[in-house]
């Protein structure tokens, strides 16, 4: 049973058209595809691209910006007392009626200590599972008793989790940004916090440590979140296998980036790359590791980061654990480099006596999925509402997969018309008014070979996504090209035009309905859309003179030149004439 469980979770230019387009014709990215390591030039360009990698992070997850920082409201109940430390059953809230659920062990005395979070992976148990190869009870109770406060919590949907499925969300919750995997790095933030708030626990000396799912989580943590002074993440750290679950993949993470490179982000501070001979981690010594190494010398801090690999399965066994005891006792307790620390017997505390909820009924005040998700949308349009444009703008960028382009000038307006519209009066029009026409057309998408794509939109842009980065493709190749376009082109061409510099685009928006989630689900669907305010932010970071036409009275948009009747094909020439 447990064996079927973990491997489910696993199983996981321009010519008559532009030859652009036939560029984009390629095979999609798939999460078990061998990607090359990180190519590396200077210190300088290394820390642009982190920071670069840090937001696309947070903006994949749905936290750019981050939500408002609601109340904890912890509850630590339950403490019992061993030999050498102290265990208790813990909830907060991470967002409103949203409970994070684990245990807390200390060791005995009043510190402070440095403390570690402990995501898990995806065993039977959990943060529970105790079995020679992985044990979530064993390492935290080694960790207490070598002095370290340990908060050992659950995967959404595991043990105490039962709020939402581990298979929560839908494309409706993405366009908002938000993902069970999104949730759960919030969940690790908000845990973050709650160990701050604890008076034995030293803020400045916080660490993460996970394996499998939990090692995924540990380095996207620790990527965003520089209170993570020291990182180990366990079995997990592949260019070649980037977690098969859906918890580890976030819409849009892997545009153009890996786990290595994210992982490297964490570079200077202390980073344990714990691997084994029996999983995707098998090439760490030979491949991974030298990769990562290769940053930390350009911060000159080569001993900040090591490697091991047990000869074992998939696991975060007795070894592996001991190997992290002596990592996190080098750089949290001062413990000279070639400390060695073995672990103890232990034993653990019966399941019902560790489960927070055993035998009792959630608070009151707990959501269900709906009323989380309502209340996730609701603050999202509050902080839209707040925020200022730049963070709308990295929002949108990071949504499309486009990487900033530099704030290049708009070009001055050429005799080139890029046209994608239906109506073939428009082309001759623009052609009798002197301009020389080039047809915008799109590379066909092949949405059963995307199907077929575990976590497709982690490593690929939807058929939507994929439209505006050629739209934004044919522009770069046709500096001071107009656009005109209708349908989903203009939708696209819209986007585009936030992200690269048109100097006239004239679009048909047919009347599109910016109000209901149903028209970008069924027209317009790019997770992270709606977060980053989607049509609305586009047009106001729009640099070129932009006219929206048919636009209806459902097109809720701000913009200086937006009418809601339809241009005819002389108009629109007229358009571009003046």
């Amino acid at each position: 049973m447990k064996r079927r469980l973990f491997l489910a979770c696993l199983a996981v230019a321009a010519g008559s058209a532009l030859n652009y387009v036939n560029a984009r014709q390629m095979a999609f990215r798939t999460l078990n595809d061998r990607f090359p390591p990180p190519r590396l030039t200077t210190l300088d360009a290394w820390k642009t691209r982190a920071d670069y990698l840090r937001e696309h992070v947070l903006a994949s997850a749905g936290l750019l910006p981050l939500p408002d920082k609601t109340p904890l409201r912890p509850s630590v109940v339950g403490e019992v007392t061993r030999e050498g430390y102290r265990v208790s059953k813990v909830y907060f809230e991470s967002l409103p009626g949203f409970f994070v659920t684990g245990n807390l062990y200390r060791p005995i005395g009043d510190g402070p200590f440095p403390a570690v979070l402990s995501p898990h992976g995806h065993w039977t148990y959990g943060r529970l599972e105790n079995t020679p190869t992985a044990s979530g009870p064993a390492r935290a109770i080694g960790l207490a008793r070598q002095g370290f406060v340990v908060f050992s919590y659950d995967m959404v949907g595991y043990n105490d989790s039962q709020q939402l499925p581990h298979t929560f969300g839908s494309r409706r919750e993405l366009l908002w940004g938000l993902s069970l995997a999104g949730l759960q790095l919030w969940n690790g933030i908000r845990a973050l916090d709650f160990l701050e708030t604890l008076p034995y626990v030293r803020r400045e000396a916080l660490a993460a440590t996970g394996e499998s799912g939990g090692g995924t989580q540990t380095f996207l943590l620790a990527a965003v979140e520089p209170r993570v002074k020291v990182a180990v993440p366990v079995n997990m750290i592949s260019l070649h296998m980037q977690g098969g679950c859906l918890c580890e993949n976030p819409p849009g993470l892997r545009l153009g980036t890996t786990n290595v490179e994210i992982a490297a982000t964490i570079a200077p501070r202390p980073l344990l790359m714990v691997s084994a001979t029996g999983d995707w981690t098998a090439e760490t010594m030979e491949v991974e590791y030298p990769a990562v190494r290769a940053v930390y010398e350009l911060f000159g801090a080569p001993d900040r980061v090591e490697a091991v690999r047990m000869t074992a399965e998939h696991n975060y066994n007795k070894e592996s654990r001991e190997a992290m005891f002596a990592w996190m006792a080098r750089w949290l307790q001062q413990a000279p480099p070639d400390v060695k620390i073995v672990e103890k017997s232990y034993t653990v505390e019966p399941l019902s006596d560790l489960l927070v909820f055993h035998q009792r009924a959630l608070p009151a005040e707990a959501v269900t999925a709906a009323q989380l998700t309502d209340g996730w949308i609701a603050s999202a349009r509050r902080q839209l509402s707040e925020r200022p444009s730049t963070a709308n703008a990295a929002a949108l960028r990071h949504a499309l997969g486009v990487l900033p382009s530099g704030g290049a000038a708009v070009p001055a307006l050429t005799r080139t018309v890029l046209l994608a519209h239906s109506d073939p009066a428009v082309g001759k029009a623009l052609a009798s008014a002197g301009f020389r026409v080039r047809p915008l057309t799109f590379a066909p998408f092949d949405d059963a070979a995307a199907a077929q794509v575990r976590h497709f939109e982690t490593y690929n842009q939807t058929a939507a996504g994929r439209r505006v980065e050629e739209v934004v493709g044919a522009v770069n190749a046709n500096p001071g090209a107009a656009i005109v376009a209708d349908g989903d082109a203009a939708l696209a061409a819209l986007l585009a035009a936030a992200v690269v510099s048109v100097p006239v685009a004239v679009l048909d928006i047919g009347g599109f309905d910016t109000s209901s989630d149903e028209s970008y689900l069924n027209r317009l669907y790019i997770p992270g859309l709606r977060r980053a305010g989607d049509l609305q932010t586009a047009a106001s970071l729009a640099r070129g003179k932009l006219v929206l036409h048919n636009a209806g009275d459902r097109f809720a948009i701000s913009s200086p030149d937006k009418r809601a009747a339809q241009l005819t094909a002389a108009e629109i020439a007229a358009v571009l004439r003046r």
